[in-house]
């Protein structure tokens, strides 16, 4: 048997999950969070889940970097912030809000708001750390989601195989 490194979670599953909750995502920023113009998001895995360039960047091997609304008029790096967050859970496996005071390193962002959904890194920066994880939280389940519909997708077009083909899977 060949071995194939190919992730069902790639940068495109991740961006459609993205996709498909964006809209709400716009509306609770303007609905619930009207003093706020924006929040950053990082989406990312444990490295044994994702194919990740060794010697790239923690950005570069992300799998989504965007944002929601307006990080310009915030006196905040939000997408910074976010990528520590990302990159501590990445790390240490846990959402910064679990995270124990012995786990920080210098250069480690001081603030809460990331997930860790089964592998699924999430981390959000724009508004109180409590919202961020809610908001994290939420597309880690949508990334989820989305790996699920890609498998079952995958098995209805191909019910007679033993074994993911290459990226197939996520690309169904």
């Amino acid at each position: 048997m060949t071995e194939d490194t190919n992730p069902i979670l790639d940068r495109d599953l991740a961006k459609r999950a993205f996709e498909r909750i964006r809209a709400a995502l716009e509306t609770m920023l303007r609905d619930a969070f009207a003093d706020r113009t924006g929040f950053a998001v990082v989406v990312t895995t444990f490295d044994e889940l994702a194919s990740h360039k060794s010697g790239g960047t923690f950005r570069g091997n992300c799998l989504l970097v965007t944002s929601i609304g307006d990080l310009s008029a915030s006196p905040y790096p939000n997408l910074e912030i976010a990528l520590s967050k990302a990159q501590i859970s990445a790390r240490t496996r846990l959402p910064t809000s679990q995270l124990p005071s012995h786990y920080y390193r210098g250069a480690d962002t001081v603030y809460a708001g990331s997930a860790v959904l089964e592998g699924i890194v999430v981390a959000c920066a724009g508004l109180e750390p409590r919202d961020d994880e809610m908001i994290a939280y939420w597309i880690a389940a949508a990334v989820k989601s989305e790996a699920a519909l890609a498998v079952s997708q995958y098995l209805a077009s191909n019910p007679s195989a033993d074994f993911f083909k290459g990226s197939q899977a996520s690309t169904v």
